[in-house]
């Protein structure tokens, strides 16, 4: 039952636009994907396995999760929609309507992008090396890549 109401969260929040957007963001930190996926977990073993699951205890969860984990607070009722969803699916899985199940599942919204599954890329550091000759009026040598976003680096002269 575990397996299957994974594949039903992990489509779910793969369609939540404000967990994805708190994730781009990095609202989690610096491991927010990560965060994601513990989110899921949680919210797997929350619906399947705590007692009197109701609609407003797995909104409860959603919002809480969603404000300590990544800051994020949705007024759009956005939780309150996801809620509904995972209570139709755990009921429907724990009455062993596995057919019904499929059939709600393929009616969820289908994604361009698995963005929830996908491998954290790492970035690779840039390292850049410049050889200068010393001279008098040296100016700091270090050259930062960036976007061009129409602002200017000044970078200051070293005082000896």
């Amino acid at each position: 039952m575990e397996e299957p109401f994974t594949k039903i969260v992990t489509q779910i929040f793969n369609n939540w636009t404000a967990l994805k957007l708190a994730v781009e963001h990095s609202m989690g930190g610096p491991d927010s994907k990560q965060a994601a996926l513990d989110f899921r977990n949680y919210m797997v073993q929350y619906c399947l396995y705590e007692h009197n699951v109701d609609i407003e205890g797995i909104q409860d969860a959603l919002e809480d999760i969603l404000d300590q984990e990544f800051e994020t607070i949705c007024e759009d009722d956005s939780p309150k929609q996801i809620a509904h969803i995972l209570y139709r699916f755990t009921v429907l899985l724990k009455e062993g309507k596995t057919e019904e199940c499929d059939t709600e599942f393929q009616k969820l919204p289908s994604v361009n992008a698995d963005w929830l599954n996908q491998q954290v890329r790492n970035p690779q550091p840039v390292n850049i090396q410049s050889s200068s000759d010393s001279s008098d009026d040296d100016v700091e040598n270090t050259v930062t890549p960036m976007e061009d976003d129409g602002w200017t680096e000044v970078k200051g002269r070293r005082r000896k």
